[in-house]
C-alpha cells in the first residue's frame, strides 16, 4: 500500500471525484509505462495513470467504447482527465487467465471462450478512423529486433543487409497486408484476459491493454493468444482453438489461414525479442531477458513452419550461431 499525495495531478483528480485521503494498492506492471492503483474502497475502481504521449489514451477510450457497445467486456470509463492521463476505470479483480490457470480453471474452456470473444469482435462493423496494421507498421516492428538485438552483441550491420532483411519480409507479409480487415487489439494474451465467470457469454472475458487496436489481419490476434512467450499453451488446447477460430469465422482457405498464423506469429516475436531487450537494457526491467531466447525460439519454429526461407538464409548469414540465444 502506497500514498500518492505527492503528485498533486492524481491529489486533485481524485478529490474532484470524491475520492480524497484513500490509500491507493499498486498493481504489479507490465512492460508499459502505464500505472494502476486500485482503490480501497468496494468501488471495484482502478485509478490508471497513463500519462504519456505513447499512451494513445483517445484510442483507449474509442476502443474500450466500441468493445462495450458490441456486447464484450473491456473497462467502463468512470471519469477522465485526458490532459494529465488520468483515468477512473472499471475494476475487473485479478482473475487473469494466468491466475484462472492457477486455480484449476480449465485451460481450453478459458481459451475457447476466448476464441468466441475474438470472433465476436471479428463479425462487428470497423470502428471509425483506426489505422491499417500495414508494412509501415509491421517493419517498423521489425527494426526494434534489429535494433536492440544486435545492439545486445554489440553486431554493426551494413546498410545492405538491412535492406535484404525489409526486402525478404516484405516479400512475406504481401499477401498478409492485402487482407488487413478485422479490428486487431495486438496484445491478446493471457495477462491481458480475465475470466469473468459471474458474467454471461463472450461477457465473461474481461479485455484490457487495447490502445494500440489496429485493422490487420485475422491470424494476429489468434496467434497472440496461442502463441504466447509468457506460457505455454497445450497443443489440443492450440489445435482445438484454431478450428473452433476456423469454424465460427467461416474461413475458407485453411492452408493460406495457417500460413499466415504462422508468418505473423514470426514477425510478432521478433519484435518481442527485441522489445524484451530494450525493456531490460533501457528500462532496468530485468526479467524480461529470461523471456528472449523463448521469443526468438517460436520466431525461429515459426519461421521454419512458414518456410520463410530468405529470412532463415539471412539470419545463418548475419547472426552466429552461437549469438542466436543469451547465454
Amino acid at each position: 500500500m502506497i500514498e500518492i499525495y505527492n503528485n498533486k495531478q492524481i491529489l486533485n483528480f481524485l478529490n474532484t471525484n470524491g475520492i480524497s485521503n484513500l490509500l491507493l494498492e499498486p498493481i504489479k506492471q507490465d512492460g508499459s509505462n502505464r500505472r494502476y492503483f486500485r482503490i480501497n474502497n468496494n468501488s471495484k475502481t482502478l485509478l490508471m495513470d497513463s500519462n504519456s504521449t505513447d499512451n494513445n489514451n483517445d484510442v483507449f477510450i474509442q476502443i474500450s467504447q466500441y468493445l462495450n457497445k458490441i456486447g464484450l467486456s473491456a473497462p467502463k470509463i468512470i471519469q477522465t482527465d485526458n490532459k494529465n492521463g488520468l483515468f477512473l476505470i472499471e475494476d475487473f479483480g485479478s482473475l487473469t487467465f494466468n491466475e484462472a490457470l492457477k486455480n484449476n480453471i480449465s485451460e481450453k474452456l478459458l481459451y475457447l471462450n476466448a476464441v468466441q470473444c475474438l470472433s465476436k469482435i471479428h463479425t462487428h462493423e470497423l470502428p471509425a478512423n483506426i489505422p491499417i496494421y500495414d508494412n509501415k507498421y509491421l517493419l517498423k516492428e521489425l527494426d526494434i529486433f534489429i535494433e536492440w538485438f544486435f545492439k545486445e552483441h554489440n553486431i554493426k550491420l551494413a546498410k545492405l543487409a538491412l535492406l535484404e532483411w525489409n526486402k525478404a519480409w516484405k516479400k512475406y507479409l504481401k499477401d498478409i497486408n492485402k487482407n488487413n480487415t478485422k479490428l486487431v487489439l495486438r496484445d491478446f494474451h493471457a495477462d491481458n484476459l480475465f475470466w469473468l465467470p459471474e458474467r454471461n457469454d463472450v461477457k465473461k472475458i474481461g479485455l484490457i491493454d487495447f490502445q494500440d487496436a489496429l485493422i490487420g489481419h485475422e491470424a494476429y490476434d489468434i496467434s497472440s493468444l496461442l502463441e504466447d512467450v509468457r506460457r505455454d499453451v497445450s497443443n489440443d488446447t492450440k489445435e482445438l482453438a484454431i478450428k473452433e477460430f476456423i469454424k465460427i469465422n467461416k474461413i475458407k482457405n485453411e492452408n493460406k489461414f495457417l500460413k499466415n498464423y504462422k508468418i505473423l506469429t514470426a514477425q510478432r516475436n521478433a519484435k518481442i525479442v527485441g522489445i524484451f531487450i530494450r525493456l531490460a537494457r533501457r528500462d532496468n526491467k530485468m526479467k524480461y531477458l529470461k523471456l528472449v531466447n523463448k521469443a526468438m525460439n517460436i520466431f525461429l519454429t515459426s519461421a521454419k513452419e512458414a518456410k520463410l526461407d530468405d529470412i532463415l538464409s539471412w539470419i545463418d548469414h548475419y547472426i552466429p550461431k552461437n549469438k542466436l540465444f543469451l547465454p
